[in-house]
């Protein structure tokens, strides 16, 4: 079969999780004998939109450029101008299934097009893009606001535009012959926060790109802290911090991950400078390889899809120390994680101080990871 993977970023400008699972996804249908290709967006502006055709390892990419401004806020979702060139490719292309994966760079009736086009339709819902006009959904939040825009939009213009960004995403959901979502938690979380019916939500975990090989056991456990992923406020860096310093010591913290915004980079520099604390910068995949730790630790301050980090965690034998998140709960091994109340460094550090509860914590076994190939062709069974 002809597919398409279509979604607002591709390595190797853009390497998120969301691409990771995409290319695994892509990665394994190719490798099935399917003619795969990637239509993404891009974070590099262009004078005219235009589409740049290029290989990724052996994977074919179209990536679209839009030339409007400001084309990654919420309420310029929509291009007319992406929306003919989407036209153009499916009608030189005619591809058999499109997958979109997210609308941000591109635009917003990416699935209504292809589905016009008679293509067989799917959607993932990675995050809450759809629902909040946000991809984060800190936790605790469960009504949508309006988002905050720039200044030039008025009160009534925003409200507005925040209404029309719902229906649009809810027709374009119900639009999809198929409707995925990472976990059961977040499939509910899209229901519960739409505007209309979205339609029959399934469930298909991501597929781990790479699965990390498992760590040698310490010889006694120690307190050492680890955590990796990209860095920005929600994901509660600061909340371990905050914690730390609450017990007065002990506890070392490595940090594997970017922090692209330069002012939180800054600032978790400078809290990071007098503290037990190591902020490697980027890292790779390999590098979990390196980890030298004694306890994972998952902080995010809002709802994760799913939250591949614990399975990376579980694969490399550390025992976790999670927020109590729903999508954690999903897949955490009990006998292995450690709740701690989302957001709320206090019940961080009470956790840390607990030693009798986080020695009773066992090394977890390698989960039944959901793997790219498998992963594949059940989304085209």
């Amino acid at each position: 079969m002809k597919v398409w993977h279509v979604v607002h970023g591709f390595a190797p400008e853009l390497t998120g999780g969301t691409e990771r699972t995409v290319e695994a996804l892509a990665r394994a249908m190719a490798a099935d004998g399917h003619a795969v290709t990637v239509v993404c967006g891009s974070i590099e502006p262009a004078s005219s939109t235009r589409v740049d055709e290029f290989d990724v390892d052996g994977l074919r990419v179209l990536r679209l450029h839009r030339e409007d401004l400001f084309y990654e806020s919420w309420y310029k979702t929509w291009s007319p101008l992406v929306g003919a060139t989407f036209d153009e490719l499916l009608a030189r292309e005619a591809p058999d299934v499109v997958h979109v994966h997210h609308w941000i760079r591109l635009t917003s009736d990416l699935a209504r097009r292809a589905r016009e086009a008679g293509a067989v339709v799917a959607v993932t819902g990675h995050d809450f893009f759809s629902t909040f006009a946000s991809p984060v959904r800190r936790f605790g939040d469960d009504t949508p606001t309006l988002p905050e825009t720039d200044d030039f939009l008025g009160a009534t213009e925003r409200a507005n535009a925040f209404a029309d960004h719902r229906d649009d995403f809810a027709d374009e959901f119900a639009a999809a012959h198929l409707r995925y979502a990472p976990c059961a938690s977040h499939a509910a979380g899209l229901q519960s926060t739409a505007s209309a019916e979205l339609g029959p939500i399934r469930t298909s975990a991501p597929p781990l790109l790479q699965v990390p090989a498992r760590l040698p056991e310490p010889p006694k456990r120690g307190k050492r802290l680890v955590t990796w992923g990209s860095l920005y406020p929600e994901k509660g860096l600061d909340l371990v911090l905050d914690a730390m310093f609450s017990v007065g010591g002990g506890w070392t913290l490595d940090v594997f991950g970017a922090a692209h915004d330069p002012a939180y980079r800054d600032r978790l520099e400078a809290r990071a400078k007098d503290m037990p604390v190591v902020l490697h910068g980027a890292f790779s995949p390999e590098d979990l390889a390196t980890i030298e730790a004694d306890y994972a630790v998952l902080p995010s301050m809002c709802h994760e899809s799913y939250g591949l980090t614990l399975d990376e965690a579980q694969c490399l034998g550390l025992p976790v120390i999670a927020a109590d998140l729903p999508s954690y709960r999903e897949h955490a091994a009990p006998d292995s994680t450690a709740f701690f109340a989302p957001c709320d460094p206090g019940d961080l550090a009470m956790l840390l101080l607990d030693e009798a509860r986080l020695e009773q914590l066992t090394r977890p076994e390698p989960p039944a990871i959901c793997t790219p190939i498998d992963a594949a062709r059940a989304l085209l069974s």
